[in-house]
């Protein structure tokens, strides 16, 4: 009896789980080694926009989290690859400098950055792309997350597609 009473609350919770970050606007994501212990940044939202994106527009990355602390010299390097497959196929490599994107030094507690226009116009020809986005120094990486993003040619991309995409990451 009491499997009947929770059955009915079985499928909200999978939508929310899965589906909610990406109609609120916010992308599944993972930290690369699935864990934020070895981090010194702990990652809450990562938000693409505009969402689709299609092959005549580009994407903004926002990443919101909090820190204790992040070294002047910290960069931010963002590696976008071609999913297929096998492993993914690097397409680009990124190198930003921290305190280009934001104000320096960083302080204990939330922050948020911005990377924009981050596709080549070669890379908007409607693809599946790993997006992976790293801040670190010579010494320590400081933030490493992983997220699927959809380029699509004429704009056909659904948010629940968006999110279902990343499940095949996990």
């Amino acid at each position: 009896m009491s499997i009947s009473h929770a059955h009915p609350l079985f499928l909200p919770l999978l939508v929310s789980i899965f589906f909610l970050p990406a109609v609120l606007g916010g992308t599944n994501f993972r930290t690369c080694n699935g864990s934020y212990e070895n981090y010194r940044v702990n990652v809450e939202t990562v938000k693409i926009s505009p969402l689709p994106i299609t092959g005549i527009s580009n994407a903004d990355i926002t990443i919101t989290g909090y820190t204790a602390s992040i070294p002047n010299g910290a960069i931010v390097e963002l590696t976008i690859a071609e999913a297929s497959a096998g492993d993914p196929i690097t397409s680009s490599i990124k190198t930003y400098n921290l305190c280009d994107i934001v104000r320096c030094p960083i302080r204990p507690g939330r922050f948020s950055f911005t990377l924009s226009k981050i596709f080549s116009t070669k890379e908007l020809k409607g693809r599946i792309y790993v997006i992976t986005v790293v801040i670190k120094d010579k010494k320590d990486t400081m933030m490493c997350v992983v997220f699927l993003c959809w380029v699509t040619n004429d704009g056909s991309t659904s948010l629940i597609r968006q999110a279902d995409t990343m499940m095949e990451l996990a």
